[in-house]
């Protein structure tokens, strides 16, 4: 798909194919989205779509089921929706009978760029070559298609206090696939969603849409909230007041990636009635419902299962149904709309925002982590780890870096720090360390316990300050990492401030503990902030091929 740029008319993005199309190009400009076409504003009016009954593969892919998008996008059509997010798909499949119905019934996808297998893990966040050569290979094969609306970078990632370094890392892949995409001729909008936490929610708002580089800002902001619960809840007493509030001066659009709490079933959707009426139509542009098919975590509307053309629809289904033929929002032309929003301001680093706001992990570099290996004078003996080598490793890197300065291995979120060769995989950075060892061993051990090392008398490269000045895998000229700085127009400090970005205006609900397990951003536990040794006792505790 060819996408082109408007910025003539205040135009944010645009999505157009190169042939003619059945369905309209989105754009967005401010903080809206609109049909390119009709100048009409866009509202989502869609479902998160990822069936599991049934799967008979780890690679679910519901966008290269045919029989199953014939008999889902029937059933789409008669709820009017017109848009799906989808989580997870195989990009070596063929996606264009699928791709093609949805199209043909007027509907847009949603894309997240992650999968599980290749995801940014909260606990132990890193970005490196071969997460971004993955997430670039499923941009190339869905490039193509008209009625692609967006991509996310990443599900609720961040979700609590401890977990805020690797919002970072994904703004970081955000991006470097927004110059991927930008490099293809293409503009389809990247954006991210979060898991609405009241602790760390507004930090995380602003850190997506701030700093001077618009190449690191998000495109837009997706919230994934479950405050509002059966009909008991309105406006107010659900929160979803106070989530309209926080975003009224945004200058990007937001949306609700998920939404539909299951505490009270069956469900009514009431909620429906604000997001697509004037509680929330002048701020939000609409949302996706969680979710279309009955699974283990109940949230479904129709019970399906892979290879039946059945569906089983429950009361959920003819209640969504109703509530979304009755939301009529009322939204205004793009050609008298007048954006004002500016980018928001960086949150400084404090007690619960581990991240210096204005300084994002560095561009993966293939050839600086190759050059880096050619330079070594010890190193593995063989290509790559077993799982149980993987942990051995692990520990004896964390006894290194325990006894000498890994810097260059490492990264601090919190001061902005991050190592030469910190983007490398975790192999590259085991052997770094232990050639670190070797050196200050002035040649004596090339060792890593029982796993086999060798010496390597004459290394390819003799220089290995010669790395640094290695392009980048976007081509970028190479630096040292440790000097990049993004400029993000942060009042950024190293100070211990225990606010978290939240003004009068933010949600005063509690955290939601009913939203569905998410599946692409890794399990969820204690902080991670990636010190010398922390990196080698971690992430090369990973090293599992």
């Amino acid at each position: 798909m060819k996408f082109a740029s408007l910025a003539s008319a205040g135009i944010g993005v645009l999505c157009a194919s190169s042939v003619a199309a059945a369905i309209d190009p989105l754009v967005i400009k401010g903080s809206k989205w609109f049909n390119s076409k009709t100048g009409e504003q866009f509202f989502f009016k869609g479902v998160a779509y990822q069936p599991r009954t049934g799967l008979t593969s780890n690679n679910p892919d519901p966008l290269a089921d045919v029989a199953g998008c014939k008999r889902d996008v029937a059933v789409f059509k008669e709820l009017g929706i017109n848009s799906i997010r989808v989580y997870e798909v195989d990009y070596t499949n063929s996606h264009d009978e699928c791709m093609k119905m949805l199209e043909d019934a007027g509907i847009y996808l949603l894309l997240d760029m992650p999968s599980p297998q290749y995801s940014i893990n909260r606990n132990e966040p890193h970005w490196d070559h071969d997460l971004m050569s993955h997430w670039q290979a499923k941009v190339d094969k869905f490039a193509d298609y008209p009625n692609l609306a967006a991509w996310i970078a990443g599900n609720e990632v961040a979700n609590d206090v401890d977990t805020t370094p690797s919002a970072a890392f994904v703004k970081a892949a955000l991006r470097d696939m927004k110059a991927y995409i930008k490099a293809k001729g293409l503009s389809t909008p990247v954006g991210y969603a979060d898991n609405d936490d009241p602790k760390i929610r507004m930090n995380l708002i602003n850190f997506f849409n701030c700093g001077d580089d618009d190449t690191a800002r998000a495109d837009f902001y997706g919230i994934n909230t479950y405050r509002w619960c059966g009909d008991k809840s309105d406006f107010k007493t659900s929160g979803y007041e106070d989530i309209t509030k926080n975003m009224t001066d945004y200058s990007i659009p937001s949306l609700l990636t998920e939404y539909g709490c299951n505490l009270v079933r069956p469900r009514t959707f009431s909620e429906i009635k604000s997001l697509y009426g004037p509680d929330m139509q002048d701020t939000f542009s609409g949302g996706i419902m969680y979710e279309y098919t009955e699974e283990d975590n109940k949230y479904g509307i129709v019970k399906v299962s892979y290879g039946d053309s059945k569906v089983e629809k429950n009361d959920d289904f003819d209640n969504f149904k109703k509530a979304l033929e009755a939301a009529q929002p009322k939204g205004v032309k793009m050609d008298s709309y007048k954006p004002s929003g500016k980018p928001s301001t960086c949150p400084k680093a404090s007690s619960v925002w581990h991240v210096k706001s204005d300084v994002l992990p560095p561009t993966p570099s293939q050839a600086r982590c190759q050059c880096m290996m050619d330079s070594l004078g010890c190193t593995f003996k063989n290509e790559k780890l077993s799982a149980s080598e993987g942990k051995q490793v692990g520990e004896i890197i964390g006894s290194i870096c325990g006894q000498t300065s890994c810097d260059a291995i490492s990264t601090d979120t919190t001061k902005g720090t991050y190592g030469d060769y910190s983007a490398c995989d975790s192999f590259q950075r085991a052997a770094w360390a232990i050639n670190k060892n070797y050196e200050n061993q002035r040649g004596a051990v090339c060792e890593a316990g029982d796993i086999g090392t060798k010496i390597v008398s004459s290394p390819k490269q003799s220089d290995a300050s010669k790395c640094l000045s290695m392009k980048d895998d976007l081509g970028q000229a190479g630096s040292s990492s440790s000097s990049n700085n993004n400029n993000n127009n942060s009042n950024d400090s190293d100070s211990d401030d225990d606010s978290n970005g939240q003004g009068s205006q933010n949600g005063s609900s509690d955290e939601d503990d009913d939203a569905p397990e998410d599946a692409t951003s890794g399990a969820s536990s204690a902080a991670v902030q990636l010190s010398a040794v922390a990196v080698a006792a971690a992430a090369v505790g990973v090293l599992a091929f």
